[in-house]
C-alpha cells in the first residue's frame, strides 16, 4: 500500500539526525468526490492517526499550530516544525553477571560472547558496571535516528488503515481499498519531496486546483504555499473559512436565510469554490406545510429555505442554492434550480392531498400490519398498550385521560401517510397536522407530534400534559418490551436506542417536575404488555430500573454534580425523579458548609464502625445502658430531632432537613470524643451500635452520607 525511500535531497535535510532540521509536513491525498457527511470524521481521524504515529516515533512537532483540511476531493494535514529525523539515543544494556562471564582463568564464557554478538561488539568493547549486587557486563550502544522519509509513510499506511470506512472501495488492478479512488499524493518536509508511494500514487509536490475553473496540476515549493495556491485554484481547502464564506453569502443573498447548522456543514463539505444563487418557487406550494417544504429543500436539494417576515416557524417561496463555480450565465443556473425544484414540491402537495382523503384513524387498523418488534408483536399493538398506560399515568398527574388515550390512540397512524414515508423525519409533525385536519381537538394534535421529544441530546422536551404523558408512555414501553424480548443494549450495540429512549423518560419525568414514581411507570408498563401475553419477570423490571437511574446518573454529572454526592442520594429511599434531585440539590448545597463536611465526615465513620459490627444494629436502644452523659445526650438529640425531622421530609424540604440535622454536630463530636463504642461488654457495645444505627437512620432518610469520601 505504501512504500518510502530517500531521494539525495532527504538525505541532506536529514543529516545530523538529533540535530536535524525542522521544517513543516505536508501531505495531501488528491481522491474523487469524498462523501460529505463523512468527511469531517475521516479527515479528523487522519490527522489523529498521523499525529499518533509522529509522537509515537519521537518526531515532534508544534501542535498548536498543526491543522487539517478537506475539501470534497482532498484530504490534507499540515504538521509545523517536523524535525527531519529522529535523534540520536544512547542505550546502555546491562549483560550477564562478570562472575558469569569469565572463567577462572578470565577467558570469556559463552554468556559474553553471546551478549557481546547481540549487541555488534567484541567482548573486549564491553564496559563493566559495579553495583552492590555485583559486577555486570554492560553494553553502550548508539542508535542513530531513521530519517522522517523513512518513517512517514509506514505512519501513513496504518493511519490510512485505521481511518472509520463503512464501505471502502477498490479500483483499477489494486488490492489495497480507500473510501475514493486517490488521483494525486502530496508529501513535503519544507521545499523537499519525501518520495514514496501511497494508495498507488507516487508522492509529488503538485496539487490540484477547481475541476472547472483551475484543475491544474498546480506545483508547491513549500507547505506554506498549500493554501494561497489552491486560493488562486478556486479552491478554499480551510473548510472553517470556507464554511464562513458560505454562511456571509447565504445571508447577502437573503437576510432572512435559515441556516441549519448541519446542512450548512454538509454543504461545506460538497464545494470548493461557493457561490450563494437566490432562487424562488410559485407561492401555490406555501399551501404545503412549511415542515414539508423545508423538507424538501433541504434534505433533498441542500437548499437553504427563507423564513417569511422573519418568522422562525414559517417559510416564504424563496431559496438559497450554493454552487460550486462562478457561472457566466447566473440566469440559467437560477432557472435549472428552480426548476429541479418544482417536482420536489409538487410531491410534496401530491402526498399531502392524498394523505388528506382519510382521516388519520384511517390508518390505525393497518398499524397492526407492521411489526414493532417480532416477539412482541405490532405497531397497532404497541399503540394500544400506550392508550392504556398513558391513560393510568394521566391519572396519577390528574391530567385529562381521555385527551391522552385517544392521542396516544392516533400517535403513530401518521407513519403509514405518504408523506411520512417520503420523509421520515416528518413523523409526528404531518400526524398534528393531519390530526387537526380531520378535526381532533389541539391538545390531541399537540401530543402527537410532541410526543417524538426530546430527539437527541438538548432537544426540546414536550409542553405540560399530553405530550408529557405520551413521551413517558412511549419510551417505557419500549423500554420494558425491548428488554423482555431480550434485546436490551450490549457494549455499544443499541440497535433500538434504549439509552435515548431512556435518557428522553429521565429528562421528562425531572424537568417537567413529574412526581410519578418510577417504579409504578415501570409496573403499569410491565401489566399492559402482560396482558397481550408478553411475560415480564420482577427480576427484569429491576434490572431495567438500574438502567435508567445509570441514565439519571449521567444526567446529573453532566449538570455539575459530583458522582458520590449523586451516589448518596441515590442511596436514599427517593421516590420520584424530581424527589431524587431535591435531595441531591439540598445536600449539595450542604456539603458547601464547614457542619455539612464535618458531619459527612462522622457519617462515614459511623458507616464504618457498623459495617465492621459482626452483629445486627438496628435493634432497641435501652435507656439505663447509656451510661455516659454524652451518649444520653446524643440518644435525647436524636429524639428530639427525629420528631421536628419528619413533617420537613413529607413536605420535600431536604434543605431544612439537613439544617435541622446540622444542630446534632456538637453532640456527635462530643460522643466521639468520650465514647468507646466497641466495648468489651457486649450489652453496651450492641446499644451504642444502635444509637449510632439511629442516627445514622436519620440522615440516610435523606441521603446515605456515609458512602460519601
Amino acid at each position: 500500500m505504501a512504500k518510502g525511500r530517500s531521494t539525495s535531497n532527504q538525505e541532506s535535510a536529514g543529516k545530523g539526525h538529533g540535530n536535524a532540521n525542522s521544517a513543516d509536513l505536508l501531505i495531501e491525498i488528491g481522491c474523487e468526490e469524498l462523501p460529505p457527511k463523512a468527511l469531517d470524521e475521516l479527515r479528523e481521524a487522519l490527522f489523529a492517526g498521523v499525529r499518533d504515529g509522529l509522537e509515537r516515533e519521537n518526531l515532534g512537532f508544534d501542535a498548536a499550530c498543526s491543522r487539517s483540511f478537506s475539501t470534497p476531493r482532498r484530504l490534507a494535514l499540515l504538521f509545523s516544525a517536523v524535525p527531519a529525523a529522529q535523534a540520536d539515543q544512547n542505550h546502555t544494556r546491562r549483560g550477564p553477571a562478570v562472575a558469569a562471564a569469565f572463567t577462572a582463568e578470565g577467558k570469556p564464557t559463552g554468556a559474553a560472547l553471546g551478549f557481546a554478538k547481540s549487541v555488534g561488539l567484541s567482548v573486549e568493547q564491553l564496559e563493566r558496571l559495579e553495583t552492590d549486587a555485583g559486577g555486570w557486563l554492560v553494553a553502550q550502544i548508539h542508535v542513530p535516528g531513521k530519517s522522517l522519509a523513512d518513517l512517514v509513510f509506514p505512519i501513513l499506511e496504518q493511519a490510512v488503515r485505521q481511518l472509520p470506512v463503512p464501505r471502502p472501495m477498490r479500483w483499477a488492478s489494486h488490492e489495497f481499498s480507500f473510501v475514493r479512488p486517490v488521483h494525486w499524493l502530496v508529501v513535503m518536509h519544507g521545499s523537499h519531496i519525501l518520495a514514496g508511494t501511497l494508495l498507488g500514487q507516487l508522492a509529488g509536490n503538485t496539487t490540484r486546483g477547481h475541476r472547472i475553473h483551475a484543475p491544474g496540476p498546480h506545483q508547491l515549493t513549500q507547505p506554506s504555499d498549500y493554501l494561497p495556491v489552491l486560493e488562486k485554484a478556486r479552491v478554499l481547502a480551510d473548510q472553517n473559512r470556507r464554511k464562513e464564506v458560505i454562511r456571509l453569502a447565504l445571508l447577502a443573498a437573503n437576510p432572512a436565510t435559515r441556516i441549519d447548522p448541519s446542512l450548512l456543514g454538509e454543504v461545506t463539505n460538497l464545494v470548493e469554490w461557493p457561490v450563494a444563487i437566490a432562487c424562488r418557487f410559485d407561492a401555490e406550494f406555501l399551501a404545503v406545510p412549511h415542515e414539508a417544504l423545508v423538507a424538501s429543500m433541504q434534505d433533498h436539494q441542500k437548499f437553504f429555505p427563507v423564513e417569511a417576515g422573519g418568522n422562525t416557524h414559517a417559510v416564504d417561496n424563496h431559496f438559497i442554492a450554493v454552487t460550486n463555480l462562478e457561472s457566466k450565465d447566473v440566469a440559467q443556473v437560477r432557472k435549472g434550480f428552480e426548476r429541479v425544484i418544482r417536482p420536489r414540491l409538487a410531491d410534496a402537495r401530491f402526498f399531502l392531498e392524498q394523505d388528506q382523503k382519510q382521516p388519520l384513524e384511517h390508518t390505525l387498523a393497518l398499524l397492526d400490519q407492521v411489526i414493532f418488534q417480532q416477539k412482541i408483536g405490532s405497531i397497532g399493538d404497541k399503540s394500544r398498550r400506550i392508550a392504556a398506560i398513558s391513560q393510568k399515568i394521566a391519572e396519577i398527574l390528574h391530567l385529562d385521560g381521555a385527551i391522552c388515550q385517544r392521542a396516544a390512540l392516533l400517535a403513530k397512524c401518521d407513519l403509514l401517510t405518504q408523506m411520512v414515508g417520503e420523509f421520515p423525519e416528518l413523523q409526528g409533525t404531518m400526524g398534528r397536522y393531519y390530526a387537526l385536519h380531520g378535526g381532533e381537538p389541539v391538545e390531541v394534535a399537540d401530543a402527537i407530534e410532541q410526543h417524538y421529544l426530546p430527539r437527541f441530546a438538548g432537544d426540546a422536551l414536550p409542553a405540560a400534559g399530553a405530550g408529557q404523558v405520551l413521551g413517558l408512555a412511549d419510551r417505557a414501553d419500549t423500554l420494558v418490551a425491548i428488554f423482555s424480548a431480550g434485546l436490551k443494549p450490549t457494549g455499544n450495540k443499541d440497535p433500538f436506542a434504549l439509552r435515548r429512549s431512556a435518557l428522553g423518560l429521565v429528562r421528562i419525568l425531572l424537568e417537567g417536575r413529574l412526581e410519578l414514581s418510577l417504579d409504578r411507570l415501570l409496573a403499569i408498563t410491565a401489566n399492559e404488555l402482560s396482558a397481550q401475553g408478553v411475560r415480564v419477570e420482577p427480576a427484569l423490571l429491576a434490572e431495567l430500573r438500574d438502567f435508567i437511574a445509570e441514565r439519571t446518573r449521567n444526567y446529573f454529572r453532566e449538570g455539575g454534580h459530583s458522582a458520590e454526592v449523586i451516589n448518596a442520594t441515590m442511596a436514599s429511599g427517593w421516590t420520584t425523579l424530581p424527589d431524587l434531585q431535591a435531595r441531591l440539590e439540598a445536600l449539595t448545597l450542604f456539603l458547601g458548609q464547614e457542619t455539612g463536611v464535618s458531619l459527612a465526615a462522622a457519617n462515614k465513620r459511623i458507616g464504618n464502625i457498623l459495617r465492621k459490627a459482626e452483629q445486627g444494629f438496628g435493634g432497641a436502644i435501652h435507656q439505663d445502658l447509656l451510661n455516659l452523659a454524652e451518649e444520653q445526650d446524643l440518644f435525647m438529640q436524636i429524639e428530639e430531632t427525629g420528631k421536628e425531622l419528619q413533617p420537613l421530609l413529607h413536605q420535600g424540604d431536604y434543605a431544612a432537613g439537613l439544617k435541622l440535622l446540622s444542630r446534632l454536630r456538637p453532640a456527635v463530636d462530643r460522643f466521639f470524643d468520650a465514647v468507646m463504642v466497641m466495648d468489651e461488654d457486649a450489652g453496651l457495645r450492641n446499644n451504642r451500635l444502635a444509637l449510632l444505627g439511629r442516627l445514622k437512620s436519620q440522615f440516610d432518610q435523606i441521603a446515605d452520607l456515609s458512602v460519601l469520601a
